[in-house]
């Protein structure tokens, strides 16, 4: 998080609020900070990465030295009748310790330290180096290779997430917006609608009009109310998408400030189309995670399947000293190095597969698996530059609607006006004034959508070119 003070006043603030069953307001940063926080898929996804760092280092622990130790004592009594009682100790102790090299070598160190009326310890040395079969870097540190892609996929995941996330708020958030002004907007119908049917009357009142016009701008008033009960409805499922966005609990005492939806659009910079494809290529946290796998996981499953398939020839060292028996040269330390208990030997042992059917299959598959990779990496490819393209031409879109919209509802407000004025003037009826006042409401609302609609546009492509972070200054933590 790029400001950890203000996330923990809003913590605070949220917890006092909880507390005390007082409303709290926030606004969209805010509800961001919040989301990024405490939503229970990021947690689960932090969590996720933390077994997986886990699993690296597991896997990083297999290259390293491995100490062991081993340790009995036995205690014997005994004894026949007519024969004295016979009691003896044993103790035995024996520490060790083993290395897995990089290319295979296998070492194991053992010292032996035994009691049993005299001390005859030994030590012994083997290695085991695979010469065909198991050598090298690439199959020997293969698991520990594809747990490092494995702990980068982790991170990315969350960096996914937490976009995802931060996006569905902003969504969320322009949704109740919107349900708002529409609020707004259909309560400025209603009051248009009880002045036409105050006017209406005073008309009839005069001999103007005939009295079967106040029907039908008593039903305006009607329809603007019920249409104000459905706004209220909308609005109150609004928030509880936007408190599920954020990840918190649904009865939480929330309230939502204003937006100015014209500075959060300037928030966004629109790349030319060119940078878009390019940046969606660069920051797709789907298409990232495949192009590591192909190239990693995937790959080196082929290259393990080869390597099942080759001759398997090993060599074997072993040297060994003291462990003598008995007292004199063969007791004690001296067993070590007086070179009466000594013993090498070196050999290589040979395994030849002969029609190994499996080991043929396995490379069948993997082999196949690794083309049908590429060509799923290939299709996304072109689906991500597709989904840029689309995303790209929608902003466009969306603004040259906002333009169209901005125009229409000017024109439709001034229409409105003069249409009241006609009405005033008895040059027109009811009906006619209604309609005015429906298509005034009709330019209102589309003017709002095309608002909502350009700044979802401008969310998604930032989005699609994982700007969304960075746009709203939100780090991917992973300790």
């Amino acid at each position: 998080m790029k400001n950890p003070v203000v996330l923990s006043i809003v913590i605070f603030f949220y917890a006092v609020s909880a507390d005390a069953n007082g409303p709290l307001t926030l606004s969209l940063d805010e509800a961001i900070l919040l989301a990024v926080r405490s939503n229970p898929n990021v947690q689960s996804s932090q969590l996720s990465y933390l077994a997986q760092k886990f699993n690296l280092s597991v896997q990083e622990w297999n290259f390293y030295p491995h100490y062991s130790f081993q340790a009995s004592a036995l205690y014997t009594r005994s004894g026949t009748p007519g024969t004295p009682i016979n009691s003896g100790e044993n103790y035995f102790i024996q520490p060790g310790v083993s290395l897995l090299t990089p290319i295979g070598t296998q070492l194991q160190l053992t010292s032996t330290n035994s009691l049993a009326g005299h001390y005859n310890p030994g030590i012994s040395l083997q290695v085991m180096q695979p010469l065909l079969r198991g050598f090298g870097r690439a199959g020997v540190e293969a698991a520990l290779n594809n747990a490092k892609d494995t702990e980068v996929i982790a991170c990315l995941t969350i960096e996914g997430l937490l976009q995802n996330t931060v996006s569905a708020v902003i969504n969320a958030y322009l949704n109740i917006v919107s349900a708002e002004k529409i609020i707004l907007i259909d309560e400025d119908a209603l009051k248009r609608a009880e002045k036409s049917v105050e006017q209406t009357k005073l008309f009839i009142k005069a001999g103007h009009k005939a009295g079967n016009e106040l029907v039908t701008v008593e039903a305006n008033v009607a329809s603007a109310k019920s249409q104000l009960i459905n706004d209220q409805n909308n609005l109150l499922q609004a928030r509880y998408a936007l408190l599920a966005a954020i990840g918190i609990d649904p009865n939480s005492s929330l309230h939502f400030s204003s937006l100015n939806i014209q500075r959060l659009i300037k928030k966004y910079s629109l790349p030319t189309l060119t940078q878009t494809k390019k940046m969606v290529l660069n920051n797709d946290i789907q298409y990232q995670i495949d192009n590591i796998t192909l190239h990693g996981s995937t790959t080196r499953s082929l290259l393990l399947a080869e390597d099942n398939t080759r001759w398997q020839l090993n060599f074997n060292a072993n040297v060994a000293t003291g462990k003598g028996y008995g007292g004199g040269v063969n007791a004690g330390m001296n067993s070590l190095f007086n070179g009466a208990n000594q013993s090498q030997s070196v050999g290589l042992t040979l395994q030849v597969p002969i029609d190994d059917q499996l080991a043929k299959q396995g490379v069948i598959n993997a082999k196949i698996a690794l083309k049908q990779a590429e060509l799923a990496l290939m299709q996304e490819k072109w689906n991500k530059e597709t989904s840029a393209i689309t995303g790209w031409n929608l902003v466009i879109s969306a603004e040259r609607s906002l333009h169209f919209a901005e125009d229409a509802e000017k024109l439709q407000n001034k229409t409105y006006n003069i249409s009241f004025q006609k009405y005033l003037h008895g040059l027109i009826d009811s009906l006619e004034l209604q309609s005015a006042q429906i298509q005034l409401i009709q330019a209102q609302q589309t003017l709002l959508y095309a608002q909502i609609n350009y700044l979802k546009a401008l969310v998604n492509l930032d989005l699609l070119i994982g700007n969304t972070l960075k746009t709203w200054h939100v780090m991917v933590r992973t300790s």
